[in-house]
């Protein structure tokens, strides 16, 4: 499936953490307890889910009320005494868009990275790396952006080919912008709000488009 923007992306992983991270986290407990028989290690993991699980949802509570200071105050306390846990990932995340709503980027940047290190889900690792390359370029560090996006991410594809191109824009290398666009808007096919989006940047660098006779 093909999502609009990252925060659908993000979403459908809310959503399958939700209904799953449980089970998992049960799981790998289980796997070690067998192997090894660390009870007090067992027990110590199971706290740490459930506590950031009961965390995570009051966040989640206060995000869909609107209340943005309890849910950076909810957000700190999770990632400060559950950094092992993808709740703590999540959080971060959020913690993220926040500081890009009140123009924080150096705040946005410093979550980004941080979510990048700590994730073992690799698809929120590669949506904090695309979402750091565009805080990057936002900062005008378009070439720090293009760094960022040099490894595989098949899940965001077109997102990584679109960031590119602003990037490339940046640093006035319009020809590799608009084939860097062109290639998103072929990844947004069943998208139609971005296919718009990046016509409109398509037809902006349409000299660039132009093959040389």
């Amino acid at each position: 499936m093909v999502y609009e923007t990252e925060e659908e992306q993000l979403d459908a992983i809310r959503r399958w953490w939700g209904e799953n991270g449980r089970a998992v986290v049960v799981g790998v407990v289980l796997a070690v307890a067998v192997a090894f028989g660390w009870r007090t290690w067992v027990s110590h993991q199971r706290s740490q889910a459930n506590g950031a699980s009961m965390a995570y949802q009051l966040l989640l509570n206060q995000m869909n009320a609107g209340e943005t200071k309890q849910v950076a105050e909810i957000g700190r306390e999770i990632i400060g005494r559950y950094p092992t846990t993808t709740y703590a990932v999540l959080t971060s995340l959020t913690l993220a868009q926040q500081a890009v709503d009140r123009t924080d980027l150096d705040g946005a940047a410093a979550q980004l990275q941080w979510a990048m290190e700590h994730s073992k889900l690799p698809e929120l690792k590669e949506l904090a790396r695309v979402r750091l390359a565009r805080v990057l370029v936002a900062q005008g560090k378009p070439q720090q952006a293009l760094q960022q996006l040099n490894g595989d991410a098949a899940s965001f594809a077109a997102m990584v080919e679109e960031v590119k191109g602003d990037a490339y824009l940046a640093l006035g290398k319009r020809a590799d912008a608009y084939r860097a666009y062109s290639k998103a808007l072929s990844g947004y096919a069943k998208v139609p709000g971005k296919q718009q989006l990046l016509r409109m940047k398509l037809d902006d660098l349409a000299d660039a488009g132009t093959p040389k006779k």
